[in-house]
């Protein structure tokens, strides 16, 4: 069976987005084992170092690679992320005008719901509160 070109943009696209996740989620674990694990101690590792944030972003960023790496020589996922991406081309889109007319009608819908549950909850409240004043 042929795969479309734009069915590995997809695929890439899966990969850059997780790699960017994953790149995110790495420098982040950083700062936590810098402030939190690694605070009190004389490594370069912690946040009293000047130099910590470029060497926390020079792991982040090598851990990323190798994760990547891995991934890109893994054959079955790799094969997933493509035959995904070939699904994604079958997809039907919804025109850009309809989309923008159903998220109106989402928005006006979840403001009506909030005002509705607010004023519910705040003559709920006041009838509670009645009822306590009253029985004390």
């Amino acid at each position: 069976m042929e795969v479309s070109p734009i069915a590995y943009r997809y695929a890439l696209a899966v990969y850059v987005l997780f790699a960017a996740f994953a790149w995110y989620t790495f420098h982040e674990a950083g700062l936590f084992l810098a402030q939190y694990v690694f605070a009190e101690s004389a490594s370069g590792f912690s946040v009293a170092n000047p130099d910590f944030p470029m060497w926390n972003k020079v792991s982040a960023s090598a851990l990323t690679a190798v994760l990547i790496l891995v991934l890109f020589t893994h054959e079955r996922l790799k094969e997933y992320v493509v035959d995904v991406g070939d699904e994604m081309t079958r997809v039907s889109w919804t025109a850009l005008e309809q989309a923008q007319k159903s998220t109106g009608v989402v928005l006006v819908l979840v403001v009506l719901s909030a005002i509705f549950l607010f004023a519910a909850d705040f003559v709920f409240l006041r009838f509670v509160n009645f009822v306590i004043g009253t029985a004390a």
